[in-house]
């Protein structure tokens, strides 16, 4: 009989798996011929003969393998595959750093899916992602935000997303005057372009009679015109890509009210409880 080669598809962790289930090696002895004459009686056979050829099943699946040897062969469940894989406790998994990122979001009082879609828009939760302006890490932590909040190691993902978390507790505070759904995409627009830029767009608001503290139809209006020459020549901290800060606001706030969705614990989208300003206090 000839191999016999079978490719599967399984989800593993949300992603496809491919399985390759291939019988290497099948050898059966053949339905023996009435005799037409007589013939002797076969050899005894040998004590330390080989034993016969028996069927090889090889099976692999999302990087390892597994070789079983016998004429018959019950292939595990894909709940036995993975029982021994590492889990999350929490009733939906996000990536491989979600307890990492549950530890560090508490201790600062922040929705740990907040710090998860952050996290998602910086790296796509690739910790040795790093940038040509030196951010590094899950949260793309800048030298610069690391001695702000005074952390000396933030490159392992442990340090990263504790000093990123760190970070983004004092810009909350920063922007203490704004609240509600406002005041965290102002935290999230000075995460992306930095405090500085988040501050001269705020100046540019005031003077063209916008409230500088509102996000919707006031800031998410002006902060492109940080691209304009006219504009950021006037203001202390220069150009900035503001439309692309509005862009990045967006998409990750959308990406935390689908983690919240999925999760199905979400809280209420018009109080306080969505953004980022209940404080390390309401940990209790």
């Amino acid at each position: 009989m000839s191999g016999v080669l079978r490719l599967l598809a399984l989800g593993l962790g949300g992603a496809a798996v491919g399985v390759l289930l291939q019988q290497v090696r099948v050898e059966q002895p053949t339905e023996p011929t009435t005799p037409t004459v007589a013939v002797a009686p076969p050899a005894a056979v040998p004590a330390d003969a080989p034993a016969p050829a028996q069927t090889a099943w090889s099976l692999r699946a999302g990087g390892w393998y597994i070789r079983v040897d016998g004429a018959e062969v019950a292939i595990p469940s894909l709940g036995e595959q993975t029982a021994s894989r590492p889990h999350t406790t929490l009733a939906w998994t996000i990536s491989p750093y979600d307890r990492l990122i549950v530890h560090h979001a508490n201790a600062e009082g922040f929705d740990w899916r907040l710090i998860a879609a952050l996290i998602f828009e910086e790296s796509r939760f690739d910790p040795t992602s790093h940038s040509d302006k030196g951010a590094y890490g899950l949260m793309q932590v800048r030298p610069i935000a690391a001695e702000a909040v005074g952390s000396q190691h933030f490159t392992a993902p442990d340090d990263n997303v504790k000093t990123g978390v760190r970070y983004l507790r004092q810009l909350d505070d920063m922007f203490h005057d704004a609240s509600g759904r406002d005041r965290l995409k102002l935290v999230l627009a000075a995460y992306n372009m930095g405090p500085g830029h988040v501050r001269d767009a705020q100046a540019l608001a005031r003077r063209f009679g916008y409230n500088p503290n509102r996000w919707d139809d006031s800031m998410e209006l002006i902060l492109p015109l940080l691209e304009e020459p006219a504009i950021y020549q006037s203001v202390p901290n220069g150009f900035a890509k503001g439309g692309d800060t509005v862009a990045y606001v967006q998409r990750t706030v959308e990406r935390f009210h689908q983690y919240q969705r999925s999760t199905q614990t979400a809280p209420d989208f018009e109080g306080d409880a969505m953004s980022s300003s209940a404080g390390p206090a309401a940990n209790g």
